[in-house]
């Protein structure tokens, strides 16, 4: 049985349009004053992933509540669900594997995947996508980071990455770019 990885966040879904898009408004359920709601809400949507997620801070709570939001209100792509039902009807073996911080939204993202018909097999969460995948010997992932774009292929791992603003000059080493996951599948077929 073959195995794939992919991404949820940019990778199936509209995430950071989300972020972007959505009128968060005030609650105080968000643990801060008005003010500060505000300020923090600019600086996570010109920084949506701040590397101090690991420091319990007041706005890494901020982050990780309007993040669990957004992991709920992102719309799912059709052709990544299609492609997504594609490969479990070939017998693929899916793995989600995600930055997310499944310690708070294990249950909002398997309730997600579940909403918008995605099949899967696991759902890990992986700092470094790259190295998860050659320890659990997985040859393909399917992601938009732009560190593994460009490393994966150097390691062994065929990336395959939707184009974004973000990646849109990047290129990787092996990697391959695509519009719509319709066109992973002959990429993919052996």
């Amino acid at each position: 049985m073959r195995t794939i990885a992919v991404d949820l966040d940019d990778t199936l879904n509209n995430f950071t349009q989300t972020l972007w898009e959505s009128p968060f408004a005030y609650h105080e359920h968000y643990a801060v004053e008005p003010a500060t709601f505000d300020a923090y809400l600019g600086r996570l949507r010109t920084q949506p992933h701040a590397v101090e997620e690991l420091l319990s801070t007041e706005f890494a709570y901020f982050r990780a509540k309007i993040h669990l939001e957004c992991y709920r209100l992102a719309q799912a792509r059709p052709d990544g669900i299609a492609f997504m039902r594609w490969l479990k009807s070939e017998g693929w073996r899916i793995v989600i594997c995600t930055q997310r911080d499944l310690r708070t939204s294990y249950e909002a993202t398997q309730a997600w995947l579940m909403d918008n018909g995605i099949p899967f097999d696991y759902i890990f969460r992986a700092g470094n996508k790259i190295v998860f995948c050659k320890l659990w010997g997985i040859d393909i992932l399917v992601d938009d980071n732009l560190f593994n774009i460009q490393y994966g292929g150097p390691r062994g791992v065929r990336v395959f990455y939707p184009i974004t603003d973000e990646n849109r000059h990047v290129r990787g080493q092996d990697a391959q770019a695509f519009e719509t996951f319709d066109q992973i599948r002959p990429w993919i077929a052996a």
